[in-house]
Order: C-alpha cells, then structure tokens, then sequence
C-alpha cells in the first residue's frame, strides 16, 4: 500500500494527495472523528506511533511522483507538528524527500509555532508549499478545554504572520465551527496573513448542529471573504445552507485552492 494516497470522500475536498507522518495524534480534541473510523478508543488514538518503513516508502512513492503537479497534503489522520515530532523530526525528514522529488506539499496543522523549525525548508520549495492552520475557537479557555493539548488559537494565528512575513503561502481550515460567532471573528483576525481559506461546520454532533443558523454563518464569513478579496472554498456540508446564496464556480471548486506544481 502507497504512504502517499488519494483521499476519498470528504477528505477529497483537501487536496488530491495525502500523507500521514504518524499514526495517532496527541492533541486530544473532543471532537476529532478519526478514532471512530480507525476503531481506536481516543486514548489509544492519542498514543502517537512512528508508521513502519515510512521514509523508505514515501521516497518510492515520491520517486514514482516526481514532478507530479499533484499537491500532497500533510496530513489527514493526525497533524505533522504534534508533540511527538519535536521529538522525532519526523516531518522534517519527509518534506526533505518530497522536496528533493520537486513535490507540491499543503500542511494543516494546530501545532502554532512549532512548524516555524522547519521554516528554512519551506523558503527552499520554491512556493510549490502552503501552510495551513485549523482555526475553531478564539476563547482560550474553552480551546483548552476542546483542544487540550493543540496550540491556543492565537499561537496559530502568530505563525501564520510569520509565515506570511517570510513570502509562504498560507491558509486556513474554520472546521469545525463551534461557536459561530469565534469563528467569523477568528476569519477577521487572521485576514493581515493568510492567503486561502477552507470554510466548513461542525459534523458527528447531530442535536448541537441543529441549534446553529448555519445560513446565517455561510451568509456571514462570504460577506468577510469576499470583501477582501482572499480566495475561499466553501466545504459541501455548508453548501447545503446556501439558499438564496449565490457561489461562483471557483467558491465550490475543491481543487481550486491547491497548489501546482510550478
């Protein structure tokens, strides 16, 4: 089995290819769907584990890949600058292969500044690289809370400014959205830095999902977003409350926002 694979489903609307550096994350969000589908209870998906032969195998797949104009994400099932890769170095070692094989790579990640120690390899990608941030809540204590052990929001909006301030791409995922509210507040904080935004909602919590006017908050961040210009995604879950909502083709084209080899 490939290491760098084609996500399905609504992981598709991330990026044609994807890589996950380790198996289990340790930033213990509440919310996180992924020890259902891998069948984990969520403290054994905390547990973060090396994945076997990874960097053998990831340099086939990129060999085999070389110069593809495909965008590889890092990564889906767990985030490439958890706690466990300021030991390991991990990502590191693999942005190092796929940069050697000249391949486009996007990064999500709720890890703030700790992506800024591998800074001087994405000024080396030539921008065929994007880094991304997970935004969800603005309130600090409520983040600690929901996300215990990820970086606090407004350590992720600081690396995105230095990013930005060192000419890297940058862009960010509002999913899931929890309190509307933070999160059109957390778009507006974080506009001076990024260039791209994937917009979504809160899925997996059926009763609180009803509470929420999600009209109204699609309504709402297209209004902040289109004002300034910065190209956005709208996710299909919240596409679906469009309405009277009028989005142009490259709203709703989940390739529209990857990066391209060049």
């Amino acid at each position: 089995m490939n290491i760098i694979y084609k996500p399905k489903g609504k992981a598709r609307e991330y990026s044609s290819l994807a890589l996950n550096i380790y198996s289990g994350c340790d930033h213990g969000c509440k919310y996180c769907y992924v020890p259902e589908i891998l069948h984990k209870t969520r403290e054994q998906f905390r547990q973060v584990n090396e994945r076997k032969n990874l960097l053998r195998q990831i340099e086939l797949d990129a060999e085999a890949l070389s110069f593809d104009p495909e965008q590889v994400l890092l990564c889906f099932t767990g985030d490439p600058y958890c706690k466990f890769n300021d030991e390991k170095k991990l990502t590191r070692e693999v942005l190092t292969i796929l940069l050697k094989y000249r391949i486009p790579v996007s990064i999500l990640t709720k890890g703030g500044n700790r992506c800024l120690q591998d800074l001087d390899l994405f000024t080396q990608f030539d921008g065929n690289i994007k880094v991304g941030a997970t935004l969800t809540i603005l309130n600090t204590e409520k983040s600690k809370e929901i996300e215990p052990n990820a970086a606090f929001p407004k350590e992720r909006i600081e690396a995105l400014k230095k990013l930005h301030e060192n000419n890297i791409k940058t862009w960010v995922s509002i999913e899931p959205v929890i309190y509307p509210e933070q999160s059109l507040k957390l778009i507006e904080l974080s506009l001076p830095y990024v260039d791209q935004y994937k917009i979504g909602k809160l899925n997996h919590f059926k009763n609180y999902e009803k509470s929420i006017d999600w009209h109204k908050f699609l309504k709402s961040a297209i209004k902040i977003l289109r004002n300034t210009d910065k190209p956005f995604y709208i996710k299909e879950d919240l596409a679906k409350f469009k309405e009277d909502i009028c989005l142009s083709e490259d709203e709703t084209n989940m390739d529209n926002l990857n990066i391209i080899y060049k």
